[in-house]
């Protein structure tokens, strides 16, 4: 991907984780959708150093990627939401790869990652001294991520506002020690919400915003689809509820959620089944990887891990070399007008991803890093550069995602979800059923 100017460094060309809830009512209200604007953000403080070592940290942590959230926010997507009375405005990004909300509190004690944010509050923070409305339950929240970014503060419920929608109730935590400035809005499945995993406590689900929603009558189902935009553009929408049909290519195919852990019968993360990823190219189409494997959709992560193999082939047929100052594979910048594409299939549902968008310029005079990422687990994980170029629809109540290729269009055609999801159909491969390998 192509991102701001470059900066030197150190030497190197610096670029830069009760009771269960009851049933959801039945509501005389005509269900409708909430559409929010995206902001995307290209992180400029970013380097290649930091991308290194993250990369670094990352491959040699235990294998635990339920907790695979906000790394490598070389690009994140977010909006603003306001909090409490009087209201508080927070930016919060938005996490698939997670299901909690936290923010950043107004006396956070702040141990930031990158120095650009010394005290963690550039993006907004949040006062429950100041809120007439908020209520603390005086239980501890803590989440850490695999780069070694955390969060730790109290869980809380208070009301905030949504593009002037108002949503009485949410379950939050606010930080009052923190890595970074940027509030995690984490909408995914309520199994993977930090409450099941505490040590010593009965594990328990609670209403995130997505299914908060739904109870509240403002959606009809626990569903929503993500429009990142391409790569270079400055928004992207979220529509909760509901589907834009200006937004695709072809068909919705749906696929079914797998569970992707071996240890648990529970699907706790929004992951899908990869059949085949391959490099074509002008001159071949070379298949990296041709079979079944479990990949993550995961919109607080910019890039794309797979395992070794699979990363070492493309990166050959790319015509990349491993670096080990760079901890990433290096190769000439393919031109504008190279047509070269990363394939995807899912079981019938196919999705291109042109080369330039796994591309980084590391100031080097047409040197590139290239941004599919080994590592040693036996899952994909797909982040924003791969969802820039997919439409996805996340059915939490049917555990389903349908997905298209992008279509990059600024005219609109939103239909509540009501019941299916409108107009998609179950993909070729749809019951072509996998289990995790248990290594």
């Amino acid at each position: 991907m192509r991102l701001p100017k470059l900066l030197l460094a150190g030497g190197l060309l610096a670029i830069v984780p009760l009771s269960t809830a009851s049933p959801i009512p039945e509501t005389s209200v005509k269900p409708q959708y909430l559409r929010l604007n995206l902001k995307a953000t290209h992180n400029e403080n970013y380097g290649i150093e930091a991308l290194a070592r993250e990369v670094e940290e990352i491959q040699s942590r235990p294998d635990d990627y339920l907790k695979i959230d906000y790394v490598n926010r070389e690009i994140f997507y977010s909006f603003d939401l306001s909090i409490g009375i009087p209201e508080q405005n927070v930016t919060v990004q938005v996490d698939t790869g997670s299901s909690d909300l936290w923010v950043v509190g107004a006396d956070v004690n702040c141990s930031p990652r990158w120095q650009s944010d010394p005290d963690c509050r550039k993006l907004g923070t949040f006062d429950p001294n100041q809120s007439c409305t908020w209520t603390s339950n005086d239980t501890e929240f803590n989440i850490r991520y695999v780069d070694g970014s955390y969060s730790r503060g109290v869980w809380g419920m208070d009301d905030i506002v949504l593009d002037g929608v108002k949503i009485e109730g949410l379950s939050f935590a606010v930080a009052s020690h923190a890595t970074s400035s940027i509030a995690v809005l984490g909408i995914g499945l309520p199994s993977l919400e930090t409450t099941n995993f505490v040590v010593g406590q009965e594990p328990y689900a609670y209403d995130n915003l997505p299914r908060l929603l739904q109870r509240n009558g403002l959606i009809a189902r626990n569903a929503y689809s993500l429009y990142t935009n391409r790569l270079s553009a400055e928004a992207g929408s979220i529509v909760f509820g509901g589907v834009d049909h200006r937004k695709y290519h072809g068909k919705l195919l749906t696929l079914p959620l797998v569970n992707v852990q071996p240890t648990t019968d529970v699907i706790r993360t929004l992951s899908i089944i990869m059949t085949e990823v391959a490099f074509n190219s002008s001159r071949s189409r070379t298949i990296a990887f041709d079979g079944k494997i479990g990949a993550l959709l995961d919109s607080g992560t910019t890039l794309s891990y797979f395992p070794r193999q699979i990363s070492e082939t493309l990166a050959r047929a790319a015509g990349a070399i491993w670096s080990n100052q760079f901890n990433a594979f290096v190769g000439f910048c393919p031109s504008p007008d190279d047509k070269s594409k990363l394939e995807f299939e899912f079981n019938g549902v196919s999705i291109s991803v042109p080369i330039q968008d796994f591309t980084l310029e590391t100031g080097v005079a047409n040197i590139c890093l290239y941004l599919f990422v080994p590592w040693e687990r036996n899952m994909v994980i797909l982040g924003d550069i791969f969802l820039t170029a997919a439409y996805i629809v996340y059915d939490l109540d049917r555990l389903e995602v349908s997905m298209a290729q992008a279509r990059y269009s600024n005219s609109e055609h939103i239909e509540p979800i009501i019941d299916a999801v409108p107009r998609a159909e179950k993909a070729p491969g749809y019951y072509n059923t996998w289990d995790a390998p248990t290594k």
